[in-house]
């Protein structure tokens, strides 16, 4: 096995010449790694931010396993450039979940929903039209030219093979949903699984009639519930496991009846983590409820001074990060349901062996991946599903070793989607990604430059927000929004109850409280809202949305010491905040 790979990538960064393959053979990834650890790692700095960042043997040895193998040599990827931040930043600059558009299909000009803004160049088709034998995508193959570097002639690619203007696969009824599969009966989903009769939800799945939620599992009438599972007939819960009609909650285990309440298990019939009798619960929430701003404000300063389990969880082992639900050997990984044996995970359901991923589910073995589906080995790919044995891949649907390619479906052996014998596939493949080393684009993700999306609408602006000015520099794009309002009707009051609210809601554009932007209220919506009793929203979804991510900590780890034992615990409460924190141990003995 050639360590060519570790030597290379540490030569490049000085200049230097690359060495001869037959330099260094190594009986496993793990003795490479020693040995660059030893000869040639040092904490490098990122190329986009400058800080710092640590590469270690764990991580060498997985880029080992992850590298490609042509006839009978692995083509080793190299350490990355960037810190896991900036690698993150650069995967969700290619995601836009939630802001949609009306624009024409470029194959039927039939009015569609996308994702791509009218005034984007790509080619965009419907969801019929994209999936339908009416075109192939090795109709835009192309040689490749070793003349130029590989992403400019991967973008050419890109801006010129169909788009698909939803990725929304297997669904009933729910047709405004995006990067959603096998939904029924639903609206406005992003990122959810075999959910039906939900509304405004993003990262949940096999859950029933939930609105608001995000990170939910197996849960049924839940409104504003967020990383929570098994939960029913619940709302405004965090951190919570196999509940049922609870209301205000943090990290509760197996409560029922319970109000505003934290850190508890198995309880019942509790307000504020104090015992009621039955009769005495249900006569003083009914007074609360109808208080409910002052209500929640309370329970947040509460909830503060409260003892905060360093990380949340729920039934991990061996992890770091945050809000992680059944999972083990998860390192820096948030928002995560079912992963094993990930680092630098992000917003993904039941992966295994992965690094640096944001929003992909089922897979394993993947590497520097965003918005991607039951894949297997699988590195540097944008939405790409059911696929085996990709490089450098987008919107790629039951593929085999495809390099380079964009808006396939169904293929094998292709570069820069054109079609070649397994041979040829085998021969060329190896002289790109020596091409590709001396542009120094092999082992890089593809640059933000080339995203079909402006900085502003994708997901990196949740979690990395710029300025305008920032992202040009960057070299991102930066799209203007035409705040004027298209619809000057009548100001529409949004009652406080639901008792008070008539079906003529569904007829009105309505106007954020925050931000003035125009929102409805659908009637299946409106339904779900007198069925849990809850009054119509004031704000918009896109609002909404903003204020539940607040409410979790940010994507980052800190050193920092238990409260009570001084133990040093990586959490994401950062040194100076006020939060009591505790690691889990003094956390379970005090709470539970």
């Amino acid at each position: 096995m050639y360590c060519l790979w570790f030597i290379n990538a540490k030569k490049s960064l000085y200049g230097l010449s690359l060495l001869d393959n037959n330099d260094y053979t190594f009986q496993n990834a793990h003795a490479a790694a020693r040995f660059y650890a030893q000869h040639f790692l040092s904490m490098p700095a990122c190329k986009q931010c400058s800080s710092a960042f640590d590469i270690t043997q764990d991580n060498l040895a997985f880029y080992d396993k992850v590298s490609p193998v042509f006839i009978v040599k692995k083509e080793l990827i190299p350490p990355p450039t960037l810190c896991p931040d900036c690698r993150q930043q650069q995967r969700l600059s290619w995601r836009n979940e939630r802001n949609l558009y009306h624009r024409k299909c470029d194959l039927t000009g039939k009015q569609i929903i996308s994702m791509y803004a009218p005034e984007n160049p790509q080619r965009v088709y419907d969801q019929e039209a994209f999936w339908s034998d009416r075109w192939d995508g090795v109709e835009y193959g192309k040689d490749f030219d070793f003349s130029r570097p590989f992403f400019e002639q991967f973008a050419e690619l890109f801006l010129a093979a169909p788009r698909i203007n939803l990725i929304n696969k297997d669904h009933e009824n729910s047709e405004y949903c995006n990067f959603s599969l096998q939904n029924k009966n639903s609206y406005l989903l992003f990122t959810c699984y075999g959910c039906e009769d939900s509304f405004y939800c993003n990262r949940s799945q096999t859950s029933r009639s939930i609105c608001d939620c995000a990170n939910v599992e197996d849960c049924e009438l839940c409104y504003e519930v967020i990383d929570s599972d098994r939960c029913y007939h619940c709302q405004y819960l965090q951190n919570c496991s196999n509940c049922s009609d609870c209301f205000l909650g943090y990290n509760l285990r197996g409560c029922r009846n319970c109000f505003a309440c934290y850190n508890l298990q198995n309880a019942q019939y509790q307000v504020g983590n104090v015992q009621y009798t039955k009769e005495g619960y249900e006569e003083l929430v009914k007074k609360l409820r109808k208080d409910m701003k002052n209500v929640r404000k309370n329970f947040e300063e509460h909830k503060r001074q409260m003892p905060h389990k360093y990380m949340d969880s729920i039934n991990v082992e061996n992890c770091t990060g945050n809000a992680i639900i059944n999972s083990r050997n998860a390192h820096s990984c948030y928002e995560v349901i079912g992963v094993q044996d990930c680092t630098y995970v992000a917003n993904a359901t039941s992966m295994k062996d992965a690094f640096d991923v944001n929003n992909d589910d089922r897979s394993e073995l993947v590497y520097e991946a965003v918005g991607s589906e039951a894949n297997t080995m699988h590195c540097f790919n944008d939405i790409s599903w059911f696929d085996h044995n990709i490089l450098y891949g987008s919107l790629c649907f039951h593929c085999d070793h495809c390099f380079g390619c964009a808006s396939l479906k169904n293929k094998k052996y292709c570069i820069l989607n054109k079609q070649y014998t397994k041979e040829e596939y085998e021969n060329l493949v190896p002289k790109i990604i020596a091409h590709m080393r001396k542009t120094g684009e092999w082992g890089e993700f593809f640059p933000g430059r080339f995203s079909p999306f402006s900085y502003n609408e994708t997901m990196a602006q949740d979690f990395f927000p710029l300025r305008e000015e920032e992202a040009v520099e960057r070299g991102w794009k930066w799209r203007m929004y035409d705040e004027k309002q298209s619809y000057l009707g009548p100001e529409v009051t949004v009652r406080d109850s639901i008792a008070e609210t008539d079906d003529s809601i569904c007829g009105n554009i309505l106007s954020c409280s925050v931000t003035g932007k125009p929102y409805k209220i659908i009637p299946k919506e409106l339904a779900f809202y007198r069925q849990m009793d809850i009054p119509p929203p004031k704000k918009c979804f896109e609002q909404r949305v903003i204020e539940r991510m607040a409410l979790r900590n940010p994507r980052k780890l800190w050193s920092r010491n238990c409260a009570k034992c001084g133990k040093g615990i990586e959490t994401t409460y950062s040194p100076d905040h006020p939060e009591i924190v505790y690691c889990e141990s003094c956390y379970l003995a005090s709470v539970y």
